[in-house]
């Protein structure tokens, strides 16, 4: 997907802002729910850190299902074509001024859409402590031989979510479209002009 294609109106992206800010926020809540999972927990703490978790693992995926519809709702804009126009000057030609050659537009790229690292950052972290909660967890159930109920089945939800929103990142991220070429010769000598006319 390619986000440059689309052009939104001013309630698709104060959606699409408010959405991103509900995501971060939850990013937080996510990252300080698993800071707060100490190897010492009971079973019964485990359970209700896993059903906290697998909460907010539902919650992800809801916000970025609400983004995709919002960027699935736009119109698409038209395929940009760039118009490459060769002149071809004369050295005898009286009129010999150099051509006007019209500055590129880059593409103006909402800000709802723009890439942010610091999100992108949360979301790396996120991931990291998921790995780091879940190897604690195992050894802490390998060394008392029980498994808390549904705590690793969350934890499975909410990497997959967040893998999920790691990728809605990479996809809204800008990329190089490779735009159609038109090709028109135009010939500026004034003599061969004024030559052929007479």
């Amino acid at each position: 997907m390619n986000p440059e294609k689309f052009r939104f109106s001013e309630q698709q992206l104060q959606k699409l802002r408010g959405t991103h800010r509900r995501l971060r926020r939850l990013n937080r809540t996510v990252l300080r729910h698993l800071r707060q999972i100490w190897p010492h927990f009971r079973d019964q703490q485990y359970r209700d850190a896993g059903r906290l978790l697998g909460l907010e693992a539902s919650r992800i995926n809801s916000l970025l299902r609400l983004c995709q519809q919002i960027i699935e709702s736009d119109s698409r804009q038209p395929e940009a074509i760039i118009l490459l126009t060769v002149s071809y000057v004369c050295p005898t030609c009286v009129k010999n001024e150099p051509l006007e050659v019209p500055e590129s537009q880059s593409a103006n790229l909402p800000e709802a859409l723009e890439a942010d690292p610091a999100w992108q950052a949360e979301v790396e972290w996120a991931l990291e402590l998921v790995c780091r909660t879940e190897e604690r967890v195992f050894a802490r159930c390998l060394s008392r031989g029980t498994l808390p109920g549904g705590f690793f089945s969350a934890l499975k939800r909410l990497r997959k979510a967040l893998l999920q929103q790691k990728s809605h990142l990479l996809q809204t991220t800008p990329e190089q479209p490779m735009p159609l070429v038109e090709l028109r010769h135009v010939t500026t000598c004034l003599w061969r002009q004024v030559g052929r006319a007479g």
